[in-house]
């Protein structure tokens, strides 16, 4: 059996670590750029949906136009955007800055996710296929476990510019690495650019991405107030709002993981029939939901819970 963890797999896996803590610090973050910035937490908040409205549209366009260039090529360039966008974001000297900052960030983000996952053929045997694609995915639950916690701590000791100083030097550490290791092969594709789109003529494919988009909307909607949320709502001390973090990341990792293993093992509809239950019960859970003040351990559960 082949060994899974190689060099470029865990390359590849970094790469989306980074993308996803460069998503996700706005989240442990918001209250100190609101302060720093002289914003509301609601106008930081909004940063996450302006992301949203520029990472979702350009993802599908920028992949399909990205495949006229060679991949390895291509990827390096992408990668390049993104760390200007970080370091945007880093030196941002107000408000508007950082927005242009997040903007240049989703630019090219969904589409670094897409280049990423192409190596697939390449880096994996067969087997280990849908495993690589799950772990690729991954990497924005380890951000979530080790990168949000990480820059919620740099905020709080230094300042909040300094997880994007982080990330600005692993994003140049991960493009030296991926210049080394990554396969030079991928080609450009010769298809037409709106032939590319035709797949979503197809009805399963437009029910498979309603369901991630409804999925997404109803967990980033949480997550990017979860700070305030476990701050205010929850009453968990400041000092203890990291550690929450992490065992959000934490249910959202197991998330990640074990539905590579659900897919291996069905085809179709079937492995996401089985988790059926789970979906229905949500609903249940909101409207059954007691104030979090008087029984925040129900609260936690339940985030803990709507994470994974």
């Amino acid at each position: 059996m082949s060994r899974f963890f190689t060099v470029p797999v865990v390359t590849l896996i970094a790469s989306t670590f980074l993308l996803g803590m460069s998503e996700f610090v706005i989240v442990g973050i918001l209250p100190d750029i609101a302060s720093s910035l002289q914003v509301s937490e609601v106008d930081v908040g909004n940063l996450v949906a302006l992301f949203a409205v520029v990472y979702a549209p350009l993802t599908p366009f920028g992949s399909a136009y990205i495949a006229r260039f060679r991949r390895f090529r291509a990827h390096l360039v992408l990668m390049g955007v993104f760390l200007v966008g970080n370091v945007l974001c880093a030196f941002a000297m107000g408000y508007a800055m950082l927005v242009v900052g997040r903007v240049v960030i989703a630019v090219v983000s969904g589409t670094l996710v897409a280049v990423a996952m192409t190596y697939a053929p390449d880096v994996v045997d067969p087997p280990n296929r849908t495993r690589f694609i799950a772990w690729v995915f991954s990497g924005f639950s380890l951000a979530a476990v080790v990168g949000v916690p990480v820059g919620t701590w740099l905020a709080g000791v230094l300042d909040w510019r300094w997880p994007f100083h982080l990330i600005d030097l692993l994003t140049i550490i991960v493009m030296a690495i991926m210049a080394l290791v990554l396969p030079r092969g991928g080609a450009a594709m010769r298809i037409g650019f709106i032939a590319q789109f035709r797949l979503f003529l197809d009805r399963r494919i437009q029910l498979g991405v309603l369901a991630v988009v409804c999925g997404a909307a109803a967990s980033y909607t949480f997550y990017t107030y979860l700070t305030p949320i476990m701050r205010d709502e929850i009453g968990i001390p400041q000092d203890y709002v990291g550690v929450g973090l992490v065992v959000f990341g934490v249910a959202c990792l197991i998330s990640n993981l074990w539905s590579g293993r659900l897919a291996a093992r069905g085809f179709g509809v079937e492995p996401l029939c089985r988790v059926r239950p789970i979906y229905l019960s949500r609903p249940w859970s909101c409207a059954c939901w007691p104030s979090p003040r008087t029984f925040p351990w129900w609260e936690a559960s339940f985030s803990w819970c709507w994470a994974s």
